[in-house]
């Protein structure tokens, strides 16, 4: 397996890559607005797989990227009694009925944490971006390094902090043409 190469400083690639977990509104959103700034928008799951494994398919098409924006929202659900579990709409958490006492802590996929220390480790963290949704925690279980990390919040829609993307981009030497 090759190793992926770090991009300087100066690269300013039109391909921006999104990482995101099951809430895919604000990726829709996201992705359509760097199409607006002229940026070539790439998400994982929308790219062919030719039978290789998530890691060599992150890493094929994380090369040559200029900047990464990583999503955090509150996908999966940690209560009390379970150690993690995804969200079931229908039948609460995981299947489970939790009681009137018991608050599940809501915080983003485990995959895109991942996600979000493959692109600090590959690209820096001056082309990383993380957009946090309110009522996502960074619960105990969060590699303690993560909770220094600066984050744009945004409630409903990404759109909310358009002028905090923009600037982000801008920061990071691209130019932005709306």
């Amino acid at each position: 397996m090759e190793r992926p190469s770090r991009v300087t400083e100066e690269t300013t690639s039109e391909n921006v890559f999104i990482v995101h977990g099951r809430d895919h509104k604000p990726m829709k959103e996201l992705k359509a607005m760097l199409k607006e700034f002229g940026l070539n928008p790439i998400v994982l799951h929308e790219q062919t797989s030719g039978s290789i494994t998530v890691v060599e398919k992150l890493e094929r098409y994380s090369k040559g990227i200029g900047f990464a924006f990583i999503l955090l929202t509150p996908d999966d659900a940690l209560v009390p009694t379970t150690k993690g579990a995804a969200i079931n709409e229908k039948r609460g958490i995981a299947g489970q009925v939790y009681g009137y006492h018991t608050k599940p802590i809501f915080r983003a996929r485990q995959n895109v944490i991942l996600e979000f220390g493959f692109f600090i480790a590959k690209i820096t963290r001056k082309r990383v971006c993380c957009l946090y949704k309110v009522d996502t925690e960074l619960p105990y279980d969060v590699p303690s390094d993560m909770h220094e990390i600066v984050y744009i919040l945004f409630k409903e829609s990404v759109n909310e902090v358009k002028d905090k993307i923009i600037k982000e981009l801008k920061e990071a030497g691209y130019t932005i043409k709306i």
